[in-house]
């Protein structure tokens, strides 16, 4: 299969310095130059009658722009609702969910930073108990099933009343990037009674979503990231059965108590930030269409994965390395993780290593991919995207070499 639109030539469409090599795309996002037009368009109206904008004309397209993501991921949109960022979603549902003291909830080591942070606020602050389970990748899909569920068992055989009440689940980890089996580790935690807030940062533009099929209780995922829609746009979605435990972490006059989950009489409303810019969220119908005149979402991921498998491998080629992968090739999607041969007796702490690409990377190469140390070894995150080729994976991957020679050289 041909991508002949695709590649170096194609990052022309995007605002990148003429000489910058971004493959790290997962982090931040972007969007194409076609859709600026658009967020200046809605911008302009707000600014032209604020009045008007904010109480009125806003809310009919930002309830289209809703419709036709539900449309995208086979969601009612009725329980869908826009938030800035992935953080501000796991931080609106788990401040927000009605936790009591012994609560438990688990959740992943290779769990997004902050989430896993708001986890410790909420057992900080209301004395939820967590439950980690560790994750060694590689893994095989049944192996990451298994210890979860070897964990529900361990706690649920330690008292008469099962208390883990909810499990914090990625669908797309970001470093190391992997793509778990989301979906069963879903049925396997609601099956034992358990709530499942699933983290889907990484997905909306990634890989198909269908959340009918998945049935989640809570879900989020970021337009901003790999969909092309301008930062900052997350979809927040909450199952009907649990929307009234849900509430912004910004309290407005929409706020209204609730003495159950199912009781949605208010999600969406509530949901309405007051005086955000709400243009990005807007732009979602302009993006849709600009993605189907590329060929839609399987062209576009189809090359997106196509990029990431060679480019992999063959950086992991040039460093003499490894790509962190299982047997089935469950692991990689859009995003490829690469052994870097740093000594293992090197004289710096994890910080300074981390820092040392960081800086060299962005100001000595113009170029970026995000170094990690997971599983006691250093790696690297190289992101795929369609205005990428093979000669930029080859560019960092010279990058990334020269750095740890140097590194292992001190």
């Amino acid at each position: 299969m041909t991508f002949p639109k695709f590649g170096k030539a194609f990052r022309s469409e995007f605002s990148f310095q003429p000489n910058y090599v971004p493959l790290n795309h997962g982090s931040y996002g972007t969007y194409p130059n076609a859709i600026r037009p658009v967020l200046r368009g809605y911008q302009e109206a707000a600014e032209e009658h604020p009045d008007r904008w904010m109480r009125y004309e806003q809310h009919p397209i930002l309830e289209k722009n809703l419709q036709l993501v539900g449309k995208m991921i086979n969601a009612d949109p009725k329980d869908l609702a826009f938030v800035p960022n992935a953080s501000q979603a796991a931080n609106n549902v788990l401040r927000s969910f009605p936790f009591k003291a012994g609560d438990k909830v688990l959740y992943y080591q290779t769990g997004y930073v902050n989430v896993n942070k708001t986890l410790e606020f909420v057992r900080d602050q209301y004395g939820v108990e967590l439950v980690r389970v560790d994750l060694h990748f590689p893994m095989e899909d049944d192996e990451i099933i298994d210890l979860t569920r070897q964990a529900i068992e361990r706690e649920h055989a330690k008292t008469e009343e099962p208390k883990i009440v909810m499990a914090v689940i990625d669908a797309l980890s970001s470093m190391p990037a992997v793509r778990l089996p989301f979906e069963r580790l879903t049925r396997l935690v609601q099956d034992n009674g358990i709530l499942a807030l699933v983290d889907g940062a990484h997905t909306l533009g990634h890989i198909e979503l269908d959340m009918q099929a998945m049935n989640p209780d809570f879900f989020f995922t970021n337009c901003h990231k790999w969909f092309f829609v301008p930062r900052g746009c997350c979809i927040l979605y909450v199952a009907k059965r649990t929307q009234g435990y849900i509430h912004p972490t910004t309290i407005t006059e929409n706020y209204k108590h609730h003495t159950e989950g199912s009781d949605h009489s208010s999600f969406a409303l509530e949901q309405i930030p007051p005086t955000l810019d709400t243009a990005p969220y807007m732009c979602i119908e302009a993006v849709i269409q600009y993605r189907e005149s590329l060929g839609g979402e399987k062209v576009i991921n189809d090359y997106c994965h196509d990029l990431a498998v060679k480019g992999g491998a063959l950086v992991a080629d040039m460093l003499g390395t490894c790509v962190l992968e299982n047997s089935a090739k469950t692991v990689t999607t859009n995003m490829v993780n690469v052994q870097l041969p740093v000594r293992s007796d090197i004289n710096k702490s994890d910080d300074e290593i981390a820092e040392t690409y960081l800086k060299k990377l962005i100001y000595e190469y113009n170029t970026m991919a995000s170094p990690y140390k997971h599983n006691g070894k250093w790696w690297v995150r190289l992101c795929a995207q369609i205005y990428l080729d093979l000669d930029d994976f080859e560019t960092a991957g010279k990058a990334l070499l020269a750095i740890t020679n140097d590194m292992n050289k001190a």
